[in-house]
């Protein structure tokens, strides 16, 4: 005997109430650019507790941003300026280099260690991973736009003019950005597997401030060496940034053309390698 049963009513999927429990969100973005576009609200505001958390419950705050610069600039004038000093407006000269060094310096460093910090929020919820190293890249040009004021201060009272010179800023500026945060997503994606990585690069990016030509002049440099200097990309960004600055002239097409080509190559590669592997970070962070 054949028994027939019913299929009951259908059940359309959105009447469906969802049972409590633990449900895992995707963990690796599907369009890491549109993500970001989504996220933008929260990138602001990942931006603003940068540059805020910095200083926080320091006397003298923002101001830091302008003063360890100064600082520096002076004690490479006091030391060196016997060495270089025949170099005109060498304070100038030490300090336009070390407002874009502190850019990637910085940027880079808090990148690199952006996506560790931020585990207990990427464990819980789902945001675009790279948002972490870019707000942390794009809050020091914050940084070095707000330090661009007292620098223009500092420029009216040695008594160096302003040109239409002024306007290739932002091109080596972008260029010096987009290298930072590359940087800051490669080291990023290799310190979330491996620790040491933060510690290498904390001694590995010393040396290389010393390579680079920041408060001596590249003409030092014996012309057997001189290829160095190309093969150092900090070189072609800096004097590319430094030129509109201290000599007040364009910067060198050469420089500039090769800067910005690095810069574009390592900041698609590493958001080629962070992409790849930003689906594995919930199980390290």
């Amino acid at each position: 005997m054949t028994k027939a049963f019913s299929s009951g009513p259908s059940v359309r999927p959105e009447s469906v109430t969802p049972e409590p429990g633990i449900y895992f969100a995707e963990h690796c973005s599907s369009g890491p650019l549109l993500t970001l576009f989504r996220y933008r609200e929260l990138l602001r505001q990942l931006v603003i507790r940068e540059v805020k958390l910095r200083y926080k419950r320091s006397v003298l705050g923002f101001a830091w941003t302008v003063l360890n610069p100064l600082f520096a600039m002076a004690i490479f004038t006091m030391v060196f300026s016997r060495i270089f000093g025949d170099r005109p407006n060498y304070p100038l000269y030490v300090i336009t280099a070390l407002l874009g060094w502190n850019l990637f310096s910085l940027g880079t460093s808090r990148g690199l260690d952006s996506v560790v910090i931020n585990g207990p929020i990427i464990r819980k919820v789902f945001v675009p991973k790279a948002i972490f190293p870019v707000a942390s890249v794009a809050s020091q040009v914050v940084n070095f736009v707000f330090s661009l004021v007292p620098l223009f201060l500092f420029m009216v009272a040695i008594g160096v003019g302003f040109g239409r010179s002024l306007l290739w800023l932002p091109i080596p500026l972008l260029s010096l950005a987009c290298f930072a945060l590359g940087i800051a997503l490669l080291l990023g994606t290799f310190n979330v597997f491996f620790r040491d990585v933060k510690y290498f690069y904390e001694a590995g990016v010393l040396a290389w401030f010393y390579a680079t030509p920041i408060f001596y002049p590249p003409e030092i440099i014996p012309d057997t060496f001189k290829f160095l200097l190309y093969v150092n990309p900090m070189y072609a960004l800096l004097e590319s940034l430094r030129t509109p600055l201290y000599q007040g002239t364009a910067p060198r097409l050469d420089l500039l053309f090769l800067g910005l080509g690095i810069s574009l190559f390592t900041l698609l590669l590493g958001w080629a390698v962070f992409h790849r592997f930003e689906g594995r970070f919930i199980h390290y962070v």
